[in-house]
C-alpha cells in the first residue's frame, strides 16, 4: 500500500474511532441525531416496500380488477365473440351485477360476481380467507365486509338473489380491488340476477385481439388491459409527484440531521481543539466530523431498514386495511431498500459537511478557551437564501403548468425550501432586537437564540423542513378532494326514482317510501315527449361544465306550483303562477328564454312564442325539466305527455339510515313483483359534493409519515436546543432560579424555535404545492385553512409541552466551557 493510501486509511480509521467514542460520550445528543436520521430511513423503507407490493405500477391496479385476463368482453352473443379470439386463448365466464340480500336491517342491494374462484385466470382478483370455492346453486362466498355486516360465518345460511333463494356460506373472501366491498361470489352457472354475462380472456404470449365490427355482434363492449394503463399525461403527473416527494424528502433528511450536527457542533469544538493541539491537521479534523456523520448515518440506515421491514411484515393487516388492497405475492425490493439505506448514510455525511468545513478554521486557543466567534455568516446566508427563493419561485412558475417539466418542478420545490431555510439566521438576528420587550423567560430565551443564531437557525431549519412537507400535502389533498360538482342531477338532497321503480311501488308504495325520508313533497314528473326547446342564449364557454349542464336541462314538464318548488327550492311567486295561468311558461334554464318569451318546436314545427318568466338563473340540473307549462297549455299545443321520474323533495339531506329504510321499501316491491327488473333498482340522495376519487393509498401513507416526522422533528429540535441551554440553566440555578423559571425558559425557547420554523415551513410548502397543482390538470386550488392552522399551531404547542416537562428540581452540575 502506498504511503498516501496508508495515510488515508489510517486517518479514517482513527477518525471513526474518535467519532465512535465521542458519540458514546455524548449519548443524548447522539441519540437525537440518530432519531433524526432513523425516522426518515424507517418511514422510507416502509413506503418503498408498500409501494412495490401495492401500487407501484399501474399493472398491479389492473390485476386487482382483471386478474390474469387480457380482455373482458360482453355481448349478446358471446359465442360469436369466441370465434374471433386468437387460437389458444383461455376463457372463463363472468357475471358482475347487483342483487338483493336479506340482512338483519332489511333488504339491501349488494354487488355480486358469478365466476369460478379456482380458475387461474382469476388469480389476483380474489383472496380466499377461509373455506373453499362455492359449488352449485345453493352455495356462496361472502366478502369479509359483508360477513361482518350480516353477522355470518362459514356454514351460515343467507337469503339473496332475484328472486330470493337460500344459500350456504362456504367461503369468506376479499375482492382485491377493494377490501371494503360488501359482496357475494357464486359459481358461474348460478347468477343471482339478470346481469349480462361476460367473458374473461387470456391471450397466448405475443397474441392480440382484433374486435369484430360492432354491427355484426349486438351489445359488444370490452375492457382491454392495455387500454386501462396510464396515459402519457397521467404518467407525467406521477413522475412529477415522485420526483417532488423524493427530492423534498431528501432535502428534509439533510436539513433535519444537519440541524442536529450544527446544534451539537459547539460541544465538539473543544474536543477537536484538543486533537488539533496534539498535531492533527485541518483535513484530519474534517474527517473526524465527517466520520461522526457517516457512523451515525450508517447505524440509522441499518436500523431503519431492518425495523422498516419488520414493521411491514408485522403490520400487514393494518397496511392492507389502509391500502384497501390485499398483499399478494409479497416481495422485498432489495435494491430500493439498499438505496434508502445508502441515501441515509450519505445524508449523515452531507449533514456533517458544514460543521466539518469549519472544524479546522478556528484558532485552537479560541476553541480551548470557549470564545465565541463574531460570524457574519447569517448575512451571507440571507443573500444566498434570497437568490434561492427567487430561483425556486421562477422554476415553479415556469414548470407549474401542464406543459412544464417535472425535473424543474422538483428542483424549484427544493430550491424554495432551501431558500426559506437560508433566511432563518438573519430572521433570528433581527428577532433578537425584540428581546427587551419580552418577559424574563422570553427575553433570556430570545437572547440566547440570537447569541447562537446559526445553531438556532439550524433547529428552525429542521422544523421548517418537516412542516413544509405536511403543508404541501395538506394543500394538495384539498385540491384533490371533494369539489362541488358542476353537473348536478337535481337539487342536493333530493331523491330520484326512475319511472320503472315508481310504477312498481304505486301510489301507496310511494307514500311509504316518502315516509322513511325527510320528505317535503313527492312529485311525479309529467314530461312532454314531442317537443324541443332551442337555445336562445348560447354561452361562449363551450368547455365549461355548467354550460354543458345547461345544454342538457331542456325538457318540458307539465305541472304547476309543485314543480316550481321542486326545481327552485322555494314557493312559486305570484308572477310565476300568473304566467302559468295565462298559458305561459316558467323557465328554469336561462339559456332557453329570450326576453319575456320562449319558443317551442312541437313535432319539429316551431310553435308560436309563449310568454315566459325566468325563475332561476345560473342553476342547472340535468335530470330536471328546463321549463314547465300547465296541462291546459300542453293540450292546446298538442304535446304528448308521458310519466317521468318520481322525485322526493326533502327539506334536508337524508341520513344513511333513512336511505337504507327507503331502499328496503323499494327492494321489497321488486322482489315481490310478478315481473321484477333484471337488477335491483335503488335510490340515493343527490350529493352536495363529489369525491374526486384521485386520493391514493400512497398519498395517505405519505401524509401519515409527514405528520409523524413533523411532530418528532419539532420536539427533537427543541430538545437539542434545550441541551445547549444546560450551562446557562446551571448558572441560573446556582443564583437561585427555581425549576419553574427554568422550565419557562426552556418552553419559551421551544416556542421561539418551533413557532417561526412552522411559519417558514408553511411558506415553503405552499409554493411547492402551488407548482404541483398548476402542473396537474386534475387539481384545483383550495386553501385548507383548518389543516394549515393545525399544522402551524400543534407542533409548537407539543414541543413546548415536552421540552419543559423533564426539568429537574435539583441543582444541575456542569462545567462551563463558554
Amino acid at each position: 500500500m502506498s504511503p498516501a493510501a496508508s495515510e488515508f486509511v489510517g486517518s479514517w480509521r482513527t477518525a471513526l474511532r474518535i467519532a465512535r467514542r465521542a458519540s458514546w460520550r455524548h449519548r443524548r445528543r447522539s441519540g437525537l441525531v440518530l432519531l433524526m436520521l432513523f425516522l426518515p430511513a424507517f418511514a422510507a423503507t416502509v413506503l418503498v416496500v408498500s409501494w412495490a407490493n401495492l401500487s407501484g405500477t399501474s399493472a398491479q391496479e389492473i390485476t386487482f380488477g382483471m386478474g390474469r385476463a387480457d380482455l373482458i368482453v360482453e355481448a349478446d352473443d358471446l359465442a360469436a365473440v369466441r370465434a374471433t379470439l386468437p387460437a389458444g386463448s383461455r376463457t372463463a365466464p363472468l357475471v358482475q351485477g347487483h342483487t338483493v340480500v336479506h340482512g338483519p336491517a332489511g333488504l339491501r342491494a349488494r354487488e355480486y360476481e358469478a365466476t369460478d374462484l379456482t380458475d387461474p385466470i382469476n388469480r389476483g382478483r380474489y383472496v380466499l380467507r377461509a373455506g373453499r370455492a362455492p359449488d352449485g346453486t345453493a352455495e356462496a362466498a361472502v366478502t369479509r365486509f359483508l360477513a361482518a355486516e350480516l353477522g355470518v360465518g362459514l356454514g351460515s345460511q343467507i337469503e339473496a338473489g332475484m328472486p330470493q333463494r337460500r344459500l350456504t356460506v362456504v367461503a369468506v373472501v376479499d375482492w382485491s380491488r377493494s377490501l371494503r366491498q360488501a359482496g357475494l361470489l357464486v359459481p358461474a352457472e348460478a347468477p343471482l340476477s339478470g346481469a349480462r354475462p361476460q367473458l374473461m380472456v387470456e391471450f397466448p404470449a405475443g397474441q392480440s385481439w382484433s374486435p369484430p365490427d360492432p354491427g355484426t355482434v349486438a351489445g359488444l363492449g370490452w375492457r382491454d388491459r392495455r387500454g386501462m394503463e396510464l396515459t402519457a399525461a397521467e404518467r407525467a403527473v406521477e413522475v412529477a409527484a415522485a420526483l417532488l416527494v423524493a427530492s423534498f424528502a431528501g432535502a428534509q433528511v439533510v436539513l433535519l440531521s444537519g440541524a442536529a450536527f450544527m446544534v451539537g457542533a459547539r460541544r465538539q469544538r473543544r474536543e477537536l481543539a484538543l486533537v488539533a493541539a496534539a498535531g492533527a491537521t485541518a483535513r484530519q479534523l474534517r474527517r473526524i466530523v465527517l466520520a461522526g456523520g457517516l457512523l451515525l448515518g450508517g447505524v440509522a440506515a441499518a436500523a431503519g431498514a431492518v425495523l422498516g421491514l419488520v414493521t411491514f411484515a408485522s403490520a400487514r393487516p393494518v397496511i392492507e386495511l389502509i391500502a384497501n388492497h390485499p398483499l399478494i405475492d409479497v416481495s422485498v425490493p432489495v435494491w430500493s431498500v439498499v438505496a434508502v439505506a445508502a441515501v441515509t448514510a450519505m445524508a449523515g455525511m452531507l449533514a456533517a459537511w458544514l460543521p466539518a468545513r469549519t472544524a479546522g478554521r478556528r484558532p485552537v486557543r479560541a476553541d480551548l478557551g470557549g470564545q465565541r466567534s463574531r460570524s457574519r455568516a447569517d448575512l451571507l446566508s440571507l443573500g444566498g437564501g434570497l437568490v434561492l427563493l427567487a430561483a425556486g419561485t421562477g422554476l415553479l412558475l415556469w414548470s407549474g403548468n401542464p406543459e412544464g417539466r417535472p425535473e424543474a418542478l422538483a428542483l424549484g420545490g427544493v430550491a424554495e425550501l432551501l431558500g426559506v431555510v437560508a433566511c432563518a439566521p438573519a430572521l433570528v438576528r433581527a428577532a433578537g432586537r425584540l428581546a427587551a420587550a419580552l418577559p424574563l423567560s422570553g427575553r433570556l430565551a430570545l437572547r440566547h437564540a440570537a447569541r447562537y443564531r446559526l445553531r438556532t437557525a439550524a433547529a428552525m431549519a429542521a422544523v421548517a423542513a418537516a412542516i413544509a412537507g405536511s403543508a404541501a400535502l395538506a394543500v394538495v389533498a384539498a385540491a384533490r378532494g371533494d369539489t362541488a360538482p358542476a353537473r348536478l342531477a337535481a337539487r342536493p338532497g333530493q331523491v330520484l326514482l326512475p319511472a320503472e321503480a315508481a310504477d312498481l311501488l304505486g301510489q301507496d308504495g310511494l307514500r311509504r317510501l316518502a315516509a322513511t325520508l325527510p320528505a317535503r313533497d313527492i312529485v311525479v314528473l309529467a314530461n312532454a315527449t314531442n317537443v324541443a326547446v332551442p337555445i336562445e342564449n348560447p354561452s361562449d364557454e363551450r368547455v365549461d361544465p355548467a354550460t354543458l349542464a345547461s345544454l342538457e336541462q331542456r325538457g318540458v314538464a307539465i305541472g304547476g306550483a309543485e314543480t316550481i318548488r321542486l326545481i327552485t327550492g322555494r314557493a312559486a311567486t305570484t308572477a310565476e303562477l300568473a304566467t302559468l295561468a295565462n298559458a305561459g311558461a316558467v323557465v328554469f334554464n336561462d339559456t332557453l328564454i329570450a326576453g319575456d318569451h320562449v319558443t317551442l318546436a312541437v313535432n319539429t314545427h316551431p310553435a308560436a312564442p309563449l310568454p315566459a318568466v325566468l325563475a332561476a338563473r345560473g342553476e342547472y340540473f340535468v335530470d330536471l325539466p328546463g321549463l314547465v307549462v300547465t296541462a291546459a297549455t300542453a293540450q292546446r299545443l298538442g304535446l304528448t305527455v308521458a310519466r317521468g321520474t318520481a322525485i322526493v323533495d326533502t327539506h334536508r339531506p337524508p341520513t344513511a339510515a333513512e336511505l337504507a329504510a327507503a331502499n328496503d321499501v323499494l327492494l321489497r316491491s321488486q322482489v315481490n313483483a310478478a315481473h321484477p327488473p333484471a337488477e335491483p333498482i335503488t335510490v340515493a340522495a343527490v350529493p352536495a359534493g363529489a369525491d374526486s376519487g384521485r386520493t391514493t393509498t400512497m398519498f395517505y401513507l405519505l401524509a401519515a409519515v409527514s405528520a409523524m416526522v413533523t411532530l418528532v422533528a419539532s420536539t427533537v429540535a427543541a430538545g437539542l436546543s434545550a441541551t445547549e441551554l444546560h450551562g446557562d440553566l446551571a448558572t441560573m440555578a446556582a443564583v437561585g432560579a427555581t425549576p419553574r423559571i427554568r422550565r419557562k425558559i426552556i418552553k419559551a425557547q421551544a416556542l421561539l424555535i418551533v413557532g417561526p420554523g412552522a411559519l417558514l415551513g408553511v411558506l415553503a410548502g405552499l409554493g411547492t404545492a402551488a407548482g404541483f397543482i398548476g402542473y396537474s390538470t386534475e387539481t384545483h386550488w383550495q386553501t385548507p385553512w383548518s389543516a394549515l392552522l393545525l399544522i402551524t399551531t400543534a407542533p409548537p404547542a407539543l414541543a413546548a409541552l415536552i421540552a419543559g416537562f423533564p426539568t429537574r428540581s435539583g441543582l444541575p452540575l456542569t462545567r462551563r466551557t463558554t
